[in-house]
């Protein structure tokens, strides 16, 4: 028989090993170095100061993974990580009290398994640290191993703290869809997300469904967007933005392959807006020059006279 003193390890469930906060770190860190591209394993473990297929890069990965910070694929030398846009919507978004950072942060907190699952026990109301720990080793399937339960009991409560979660805090899938698909609807304030690339300035309402639910319209705008690029969102603290005037008045679906570029020019009368789609055809361009030949002579005529100069 085998000594007592052999007997098989306790293998935790799942779980981070690192709180949010760090994750977040660690997804800039990321972010500086790749932007939106994927890189090896290998090459990310690095970024955050790891040697190459080091315990520290995996446990890292994992937990970022855990938090639908990263996705992966591949296996083994061949397998690459990259930023969801879950968290490139949060890196990149530096408004003050932004709710819209807030609610992912929210999101991501409660995305690994084990935080859903404890979250969905106890919400906001934890018990004691001692009660805590008993319920994760001796009640929880699988239980938790004694020397690694502390750190994550740690972890979870300051990820909570981060994302300021509060009993009023469900966890639903958007709209109520049973798979979490959502289904865009008139009133609706939403994010148009294509080819991995944010268009609006913040989230936008809908005002009109195309008769086939696949295009959608959405204020200061005619452009058919495609609803399968939305992401719903919280209605702005201002409501709805204003968004340039767009001339052409006709119902045009979102082309696929193009994305809408913008550029923004700063004058002391205002803002000069700019959107175009792109890639462009030479002739498109060409039309366009000639366009803008004409706009600069509607700006010269809108230019007052000067006025004689005192003699």
């Amino acid at each position: 028989m085998a000594d007592d003193s052999k007997r098989k390890r306790t293998r935790s469930p799942e779980h981070p090993s690192i709180n949010l906060e760090t994750a977040l770190k660690r997804a800039k860190q990321f972010y500086d170095i790749e932007n939106r591209n994927a890189a090896s394993l290998i090459v990310a473990s690095k970024h955050w100061g790891y040697e190459p297929k080091s315990s520290g890069g995996l446990q890292t990965a994992a937990t970022l993974i855990s938090f639908g910070l990263l996705k992966d694929e591949g296996i083994g030398e061949k397998r690459k990580l990259q930023l969801n846009q879950i968290a490139i919507r949060i890196l990149l978004d530096a408004r003050p009290d932004s709710p819209e950072r807030a609610a992912l942060i929210k999101q991501v907190a409660l995305t690994p398994k084990i935080h859903k699952q404890l979250w969905e026990k106890w919400g906001a109301s934890l018990p004691s640290d001692a009660q805590f720990r008993h319920t994760l080793i001796v009640d929880w399937e699988p239980p938790f191993n004694e020397k690694s339960v502390d750190g994550f009991i740690k972890e979870y409560k300051e990820t909570i703290a981060l994302a300021k979660l509060t009993e009023s805090d469900q966890i639903a899938p958007v709209d109520g869809e049973p798979d979490g698909s959502y289904v865009p609807k008139v009133g609706d304030f939403v994010q148009w997300e294509a080819s991995g690339v944010l268009q609006l300035f913040q989230p936008t309402r809908i005002r009109e469904i195309s008769p086939d639910g696949k295009f959608a319209l959405i204020d200061g705008s005619n452009t058919g967007i495609p609803v399968s690029e939305l992401i719903k969102e919280q209605a702005p603290a201002t409501g709805s933005p204003t968004m340039p005037a767009i001339t052409d008045l006709r119902f045009h679906p979102a082309v696929p392959g193009r994305q809408m570029q913008e550029e923004i020019f700063s004058l002391k009368e205002g803002k000069v807006v700019l959107h175009w789609p792109s890639p462009l055809s030479a002739d498109s361009v060409q039309d366009l020059k000639d366009w803008l030949a004409i706009l600069e002579r509607k700006f010269q005529r809108s230019v007052p006279p000067k006025e004689p100069e005192a003699k």
